[in-house]
């Protein structure tokens, strides 16, 4: 399994194109630096009966395999939902940023978060910037997403600086108890709040990290396709 990545420089021109073979996922959580901020988290998950867990920051291994850029993703579930951060790719001695939405079955965040975090891919952007490219100006990078029910019309749904989140020394030392992040891993940040602190489960979800001073955003946007509970005809025969 590769993972292909553009790179790009901050007048937003392609450097250079990675293959990123990826053996560790990494999914943080409730890894918000105030305490405000993560209580304001774990509220409006309580809304939906989502306990957080016993120790906060909290970091979960998922599948590889659950990685994708792609515009188009399945679930089986109708209470799925998105929620934007940023992502850390260790690649040969260097480290990339993307951004990243951890989509989430949330019926099943109930019962366990861990197992919820299984049950849906994890969808990054197909362009990257450069971690030392940007740290120096990282937390006045801003952090949107917006959720659509038909694809044309969209509405803010999350929206923040990453002054909100853990920087990248701190969620690296948290996840791995190190201060470098393993060649090959991909470490997702956890979210920040809503806009107005209610999950929707809308079927389009789109996501930008801007970089002061960068052309371009990190962008992604994808689809959500609910799966038949039912086994049709064909898969019967």
């Amino acid at each position: 399994m590769s993972i292909s990545f553009t790179v790009l420089s901050a007048n937003g021109a392609p450097v250079e194109t990675i293959e990123v073979e990826p053996r560790h996922a990494v999914l943080g959580g409730f890894s918000a630096r105030s305490a405000e901020e993560r209580q304001r988290h774990i509220d409006e998950l309580r809304q939906i009966g989502i306990e957080p867990p016993a120790r906060v920051p909290a970091f979960w291994a998922v599948s590889r395999w659950l990685l994708t850029t792609a515009g188009d993703i399945e679930v089986q579930g109708d209470r799925t939902s998105g929620e934007v951060e940023y992502a850390l790719i260790a690649h040969e001695g260097r480290t990339f940023v993307a951004v990243a939405s951890d989509q989430t079955d949330r019926h099943f965040e109930q019962y366990s978060i861990p197992r919820s975090k299984q049950l849906c891919q994890k969808v990054l952007s197909r362009e990257v910037v450069v971690l030392e490219e940007v740290i120096d100006r990282w937390d006045g990078i801003s952090l949107t997403s917006e959720i659509s029910a038909d694809g044309q019309i969209w509405h803010d749904y999350q929206r923040a600086t990453l002054e909100a989140l853990l920087d990248p020394g701190a969620l690296v030392r948290g996840a791995c108890g190190d201060e470098a992040l393993p060649d090959g891993t991909v470490l997702l940040s956890g979210t920040v709040p809503l806009v107005d602190g209610v999950t929707r489960y809308l079927p389009h979800f789109r996501a930008e990290l801007a970089i002061p001073h960068f052309a371009t955003p990190l962008r992604l946007t994808y689809n959500v396709s609910i799966l038949p509970d039912e086994p049709s005809e064909a898969a019967t025969a």
